[in-house]
């Protein structure tokens, strides 16, 4: 059996989480960003986070509700809801999304499907499937006629309207086309909490060659038991957590103790392992989350902590913290130390401003130091220096970029003319020349093809710099900061 994962589903409409029956009589559960950054810490391994009235008003105030919720987390999001074009799906993962859900869009225009997938890779393209058995029903638009001798067919607009599609062909047809994954949803028992449709679910998981989300009546653990049994690798989850009368972390213990893999056990109310299966990445447990996780830390009664920007990867500073300030520092996600001169807590730029948001917490193998990935605002130096450590830690990316600023400074004082004097440099020429940089970028890039191709690993390992290099100058004249494409690799990598 494959791991199973278990995801939360966030029904939003109007900036609020919602849950019906039927995706009807929505009553208020709460604030999206709030919710999955709780059932994140329980152990969740990925959200769901759908827009279900998907109206035109609430586009912006969908991505800004998907941005403060990816903004709190370290798993993957899936976002879905009025999705119609490439267009909406490159903003949603612009916005921090990592997999794109459709529907009806991809019913009423299947080649949909291929264009995502061409455009962002069938990982990212989740086709969600809201099937049923055949007949109007009280609150079903649309006919019948063509659904008799189909079992399950397929309704979109939210479950709303019946389509007389055949489920398990629609199903079939989305994989051909790309979709890298389906979110099965059984209407007949959506919100029921009477278990998953079983006989839909394992139809499907036997004519698809791709991971299969159960959704729709989990109300109990042998619910998901029988669905991953049954074939699922995913297990969606909304009012049964919602409500508060489970949490992941139980069902996460239950589902352990029935024999269900999960893509990493339970500790200490945590997702993440205290010792990683075969094949998963031996240093999860490291991290550090949530209070419970600095149990692990041996303060003594400080440990040094080494505090990193996580764009550029420059080391800022060494400073000293307690568990008083790792506490602080997760309650608040501002980086927080203990002053050993003054022995007390403080926050880092609580009097000049240079605050540092945490991005990542984690300890070394033996406990007794911490790496501190943050997002500075402004210098992490007394003495007004980036780093602590001055020019000797901007090495490699954090070196480049430091010196196309000087660089970008240096132009700007001559008054950023396009046609600088010869006495500037070939890269300050390149800032004030937008033809010049275009040209060598695709120079370079053709370049890097032919090396590729054509020459030895030193020539490709020589273009392949200049090519880099010639992007990141481009970047730094238009305003973009090269770290933020580091930033959104290593958001790719966790997803």
């Amino acid at each position: 059996m494959a791991k199973v994962r278990l995801i939360p589903c966030l029904d939003v409409d109007r900036g609020r989480v919602v849950k019906g029956t039927r995706f009807l009589d929505l009553a208020d559960q709460g604030d999206p960003a709030a919710l999955a950054a709780r059932y994140a810490e329980e152990g969740a391994d990925e959200i769901v986070f759908l827009d279900i009235t998907a109206s035109h008003e609430g586009r912006e105030t969908l991505v800004r509700d998907v941005e403060r919720t990816a903004d709190a987390l370290f798993v993957p999001v899936t976002v879905g809801g009025g999705v119609r074009s490439a267009e909406d799906a490159g903003r949603l993962l612009r916005a921090g999304a990592d997999k794109i859900a459709i529907n009806t869009a991809a019913l009423e225009r299947p080649e949909l499907i291929e264009e995502l997938a061409d455009q962002f890779g069938s990982q990212c393209v989740v086709m969600s499937i809201d099937a049923g058995r055949p007949g109007p029903g009280p609150d079903l638009e649309g006919v019948t006629d063509r659904s008799r001798g189909v079992r399950w067919t397929v309704r979109s607009h939210g479950g709303r309207r019946e389509t007389g599609r055949d489920a398990l062909e629609w199903a079939e047809e989305c994989v051909r086309r790309g979709a890298g994954e389906i979110l099965l949803t059984s209407m007949d028992r959506d919100g029921t909490r009477e278990g998953y449709d079983l006989e839909l679910l394992r139809a499907v998981c036997t004519n698809v060659r791709v991971p299969v989300i159960a959704s729709g009546g989990a109300g109990e653990t042998r619910h998901l038991v029988e669905a991953a049994r049954t074939g699922a690798t995913g297990l969606l989850l909304a009012g049964i957590l919602h409500d508060g009368s489970r949490t992941v972390t139980d069902l996460r213990a239950e589902l352990a103790e029935s024999g269900i893999p999960l893509r990493s056990l339970p500790r200490d109310g945590v997702g993440t392992s205290a010792r990683p299966a075969a094949g998963e990445s031996p240093g999860i447990e490291r991290e550090i989350r949530t209070r419970s996780d600095l149990d692990r830390v041996r303060f003594d009664p400080l440990v040094p902590v080494v505090t990193q920007d996580y764009r550029s990867g420059e080391v800022l500073m060494v400073a000293w913290a307690d568990r008083e300030a790792m506490e602080a520092t997760l309650d608040t996600g501002e980086m927080h130390y203990h002053s050993r001169s003054r022995g007390e807590l403080w926050r880092k730029g609580e009097t000049s401003g240079n605050t540092q948001r945490v991005v990542l917490l984690a300890h070394d193998c033996d406990a007794d130091t911490i790496l501190a990935r943050v997002e500075p605002k402004g210098p992490a130096c007394h003495t007004g220096e980036v780093s602590c450590f001055g020019q000797v830690a901007a090495s490699g990316v954090a070196g480049l970029l430091r010196t196309l600023r000087a660089r970008r400074a240096e132009l700007e004082a001559n008054d950023g003319s396009a046609d600088p004097p010869a006495s500037l440099s070939y890269t300050q020429r390149l800032l004030g020349d937008e033809n010049l940089r275009i040209k060598k970028i695709g120079e370079e890039a053709a370049e890097v093809i032919h090396a590729i191709l054509r020459r030895s690993e030193e020539d490709v390992v020589a273009e392949s710099a200049d090519l880099v290099l010639h992007l990141a100058v481009a970047l730094e004249a238009k305003g973009t900061d090269f770290g933020k494409v580091l930033e959104e690799l290593e958001r790719r990598r966790r997803a």
